[in-house]
């Protein structure tokens, strides 16, 4: 099977969650080593419509060491291709990997993002699980603090001096890949955009059954949730995502 799978304009690491973070791991000795920054993405249906509009958003993505597959419909879609995945790796499965990660070997990980309190309470949790030794920092930011450069550079300060290994950043998307973009200047060995991922963990936020996940229809228990915040990104945003996939299918055509 290929490990690097080229599908509606983004060429993924075709790998299963275990492989996924021994390339993390990796990335993160790499780049410690000499002393350079490093990014994950994990495209999913929203995502892949965001980059088809937005250049800088798509920028952002092409630059990215490595790219996970986040999504049910795009998995099922890729048996359809004849281009399978191994494994959805989510942001939201992914992350308490990291963590478990980090207490492994011994990295830093600090939690930028989330509500007041929410990243406080997910460490805490996660010190729960493995002990004071995981050293986990956090910052909850100002809501539109990425519209203040003062802020931005005091916040990218408490990053510098805290020096993390792993930078978790739980803003939603697209704003959580332009922060990463932006601190590239850190030198943080490994970044990601985490979404609701510490939320979950602080058990603020409850995740779908999984059956529900399995079936691919966590989105709909989000919109169950919060109809009103998810109905744009779902149902108007997200239905742009027919077009990219006609898009590979004739173009999939013109190839044979």
């Amino acid at each position: 099977m290929n490990d690097k799978i080229t599908i509606f304009g983004i060429t993924f690491d075709n790998v299963t969650m275990n492989e996924a973070i021994i390339k993390i791991d990796k990335e993160i000795q790499k780049n410690k080593k000499t002393n350079s920054t490093g990014f994950v993405v994990t495209p999913n249906v929203d995502h892949l419509v965001n980059i088809r509009k937005d250049e800088e958003f798509r920028k952002i993505y092409k630059e990215a060491n490595l790219k996970f597959v986040d999504g049910m419909p795009i998995l099922f879609l890729s048996k359809f291709f004849k281009k399978p995945f191994k494994e959805k790796v989510s942001g939201s499965d992914l992350t308490p990997r990291i963590m478990e990660l980090a207490y492994q070997k011994e990295y830093k990980v600090f939690i930028f993002g989330s509500k007041e309190g929410v990243a406080e309470l997910a460490a805490k949790k996660c010190k729960e699980i493995y002990g004071q030794e995981i050293h986990i920092d956090v910052l909850s930011p100002e809501f539109g603090f990425e519209k203040n450069l003062e802020l931005i550079e005091s916040y990218k300060e408490i990053i510098k001096i805290s020096s993390p290994d792993i930078l978790l950043v739980s803003l939603g998307s697209p704003k959580g890949e332009y922060f990463i973009a932006s601190i590239q200047d850190l030198n943080i060995p490994i970044s990601l955009q985490v979404g609701a991922s510490i939320d979950f963990i602080a058990g603020t936020v409850k995740r779908a059954p999984v059956w529900m996940q399995r079936f691919g229809l966590e989105w709909f228990y989000r919109f169950i949730k919060e109809p009103k915040r998810m109905f744009k990104r779902y149902f108007v945003n997200d239905m742009k995502f027919i077009n990219i996939v006609a898009y590979e299918l004739f173009s999939k055509k013109d190839r044979r």
